[in-house]
């Protein structure tokens, strides 16, 4: 059984070993991390943490374990700056999730993303509705970068010198072709009214529909399958 101060000894030399191979990374911050540098650091800290507990593994060989992964990392980020095409191997790319004021279900598809999640990373950016955005991309540290649209990046009612208005969260009716009731509850609406909108629409049924919401002061917005 190792003794408390060759634990001690081996937690310290694990922890200056993994800070200095988060700078070898050279990640700003852990929001900047890509899946494969969270992979990295999952498996180099199994590593430490468990030959720490191990009386047959050195010092030498925990220093060497995190040493060589460091080249590893050194050696994949030095062939995806030089080889762009190795980027789509190691890296995940950008993604084109909503374009021209349309989402792109392919792209949310291919990057496991719902609706739901979707509107999240928006509210996350203070965007709490779709319609808002002419342009969204998901990152690779899974976040999104949008470009509002143009009619909506405006003067505010302060520089005009106008009196505020009362604003309202839009109220997602239908997510991904299922019409949320309870929230048809909550704007006072029932199935046949949002039936009779949908046709208004040429829209045949609910399932047709991306995503549909519903603000007092605007109404309803509506984006199908087919866009």
């Amino acid at each position: 059984m190792e003794s408390f101060g060759s634990i001690m000894i081996e937690l310290s030399v694990g922890l200056f070993g993994l800070i200095l191979l988060t700078k070898v990374m050279g990640r700003a911050s852990m929001s900047e991390a890509t899946p494969f540098d969270f992979i990295s650091m999952i498996v180099v800290g199994d590593f430490v943490s468990g030959a720490i507990y191990d009386p047959e593994t050195h010092i030498i060989k925990i220093l060497f374990a995190i040493f060589f992964w460091g080249v590893l990392i050194f050696l994949i980020d030095f062939i995806t700056l030089k080889f762009h095409l190795s980027r789509g191997f190691f890296e995940s790319q950008p993604a084109l999730v909503i374009s021209n004021g349309k989402i792109n279900r392919q792209e949310l598809k291919k990057n496991k993303v719902d609706i739901n999640h979707l509107q999240m990373l928006l509210r996350d950016r203070n965007i709490f509705s779709i319609k808002e955005v002419q342009f969204a991309v998901l990152e690779p540290n899974g976040k999104v970068s949008i470009i509002k649209k143009p009619e909506l990046d405006q003067a505010t009612r302060r520089d005009l010198d106008l009196p505020a208005r009362s604003v309202t969260l839009p109220i997602t009716l239908i997510s991904d072709g299922i019409v949320i009731k309870r929230n048809l509850s909550r704007a006072g609406k029932s199935e046949a009214w949002l039936n009779q909108e949908l046709k208004r629409l040429n829209i045949d049924k609910p399932e047709d529909v991306m995503i549909a919401e519903w603000t007092k002061e605007e109404g309803l917005f509506v984006q199908s399958r087919s866009e």
